[in-house]
């Protein structure tokens, strides 16, 4: 068992490492070598877990995604379910310095999804997760009328996830124009939109 655990950590310090060779040099720039010298190790340690690159950033990719899995798990399940709701889709946004390192390694993955089909796969199963588990929690908001009856949760759901990728992406890219703030206060005016319906149809 200790074993088996020594070589899950090890794995992870892997990926970890990989991240932030990615998020500092690109991941076209990124080697093997790089990520041994992030890790304080040897290339050949780095093979001994991984045979190659592929490998290596699939690995660094679903590391990502647990890691942004957990900061919503993370969240406190406290109604209304419209703050939840909040809550959970600021978690998205890259606004501290861990959460902006691993959406800068997003963007850098994301034309890999668009070439590599396992990558792809890995994106679109990922992606439907987040946008199921929204809707859920829209539907939950539906169903206790805090949204109209007639919502589609699962449009709503998509809609905030590119919502969110759009501002991930201005606020790495431009962050003169969108700043933090700036990112939240859009968020919030979307819920504020989304919320208000309901208030409307009273």
């Amino acid at each position: 068992m200790p074993r088996t655990a020594d070589h899950d950590e090890r794995r992870r310090q892997v990926a970890e490492a990989l991240l932030r060779t990615i998020a500092r040099k690109g991941l076209a720039a990124t080697t093997f070598a790089d990520v041994a010298d992030e890790l304080g190790g040897s290339v050949g340690l780095v093979q001994r877990y991984f045979r190659s690159k592929s490998d290596l950033l699939r690995f660094g990719v679903e590391h990502l995604y647990r890691r942004g899995e957990e900061r919503i798990e993370a969240v406190e399940r406290v109604a209304p379910v419209r703050d939840l709701m909040f809550r959970i889709a600021h978690t998205l946004l890259p606004m501290d310095e861990e959460r902006r390192m691993e959406l800068t390694v997003w963007l850098e993955f994301l034309p890999n999804a668009v070439r590599d089909p396992e990558m792809a796969e890995l994106h679109r199963t990922t992606t439907r997760q987040l946008v199921d588990g929204l809707a859920e929690g829209l539907d939950a908001a539906r169903r206790l009328g805090e949204l109209p009856a007639d919502l589609d949760p699962h449009a709503e759901a998509a809609a905030l996830v590119a919502l969110a990728d759009g501002l991930t992406l201005h606020q790495l890219a431009t962050p003169d124009l969108f700043d933090d703030a700036t990112a939240e206060r859009l968020l919030r005016l979307h819920f504020d939109r989304l919320f208000s319906a309901r208030a409307e149809e009273a």
